[in-house]
C-alpha cells in the first residue's frame, strides 16, 4: 500500500486551477471531475455524477474519498482547486495527534456552526431556508455554539474504518442539509465523538 494520493475535484464548469507545491515526489496526484481537463501535475479521473448537482457531485468525491484512492493509500489529502497550498507531508503528520484520523485547519474568523450557518445566509451561499432548517435541527440536537469551525478547502485523512464511517456519516448530513459542508463537520464530530485534529498551515 502507498502512502500518500494527493486529490482535488471539479465538477460542472472549469474554474481557477491551482497547482499545490508538494515537499516530496513519490505522491500520487489525482483531479476527478466531469470535464474534459488536460493537466501535468494531476491524474485526470473522468467521473459521472450527473445524478448530483455540480457542487454536491465535488463534495461527494471531497468527503467520501474515492475507493480508488481509500482501498490503496494509507493518507490522503484533499485540496480545492481553486486555492493555492503548499503541502509538507512530514509537519501534516506530526499535526495529527494518535487518536485522529482527520486533520484540516481551524476557520480564521468564526468558531461557530451558527455563526457560519448565518454568515452564508447574508452572502447567498445557499438557500436561505435549508440553511435555516439545518441550524434549527443542530439546536434541536442541542449542538454547542463556539464548538469549532474548520476550513475544509483541505483535509488529510488517515484511511481507517472509523474514518470512512464517519465521512459517510459526513455525507448524509450534506445530503440532507446544505452543501455548505462547514456547516456540518463540527456538528457530525460532535454527535459521534470524532477527534479532529488541527494544523497552522500546510506547509
Amino acid at each position: 500500500m502507498k502512502k500518500f494520493a494527493l486529490y482535488t475535484a471539479i465538477f460542472g464548469r472549469p474554474g481557477r486551477f491551482n497547482i499545490p507545491g508538494v515537499s516530496i515526489p513519490d505522491v500520487d496526484r489525482f483531479c476527478f471531475t466531469d470535464l474534459d481537463i488536460k493537466n501535468s501535475f494531476y491524474q485526470i479521473k473522468k467521473m459521472d455524477l450527473s445524478c448530483l448537482a455540480s457542487v454536491r457531485g465535488q463534495r461527494w468525491v471531497k468527503i467520501c474519498i474515492p475507493d480508488e484512492i481509500f482501498d490503496n493509500y494509507e493518507y490522503s489529502i484533499y485540496v480545492d482547486c481553486k486555492r493555492p497550498y503548499s503541502i509538507d507531508f512530514d509537519y501534516l503528520l506530526s499535526c495529527m495527534a494518535p487518536n485522529s484520523d482527520f486533520l484540516t485547519r481551524k476557520h480564521r474568523r468564526r468558531t461557530c456552526i451558527y455563526d457560519e450557518g448565518e454568515f452564508c445566509i447574508e452572502k447567498r451561499k445557499d438557500d436561505k431556508s435549508v440553511i435555516l432548517n439545518q441550524l434549527d435541527f443542530y439546536r434541536s440536537e442541542k449542538c454547542p455554539a463556539h464548538n469549532g469551525l474548520y476550513a475544509s478547502g483541505f483535509l488529510m485523512r488517515r484511511h481507517t474504518e472509523k474514518l470512512k464511517e464517519f465521512s459517510e456519516l459526513w455525507w448524509k448530513q450534506v445530503e440532507r442539509h446544505s452543501y455548505r459542508d462547514q456547516i456540518s463537520l463540527p456538528y457530525v464530530a460532535w454527535k459521534h465523538g470524532i477527534w479532529i485534529s488541527t494544523c497552522r498551515r500546510t506547509r
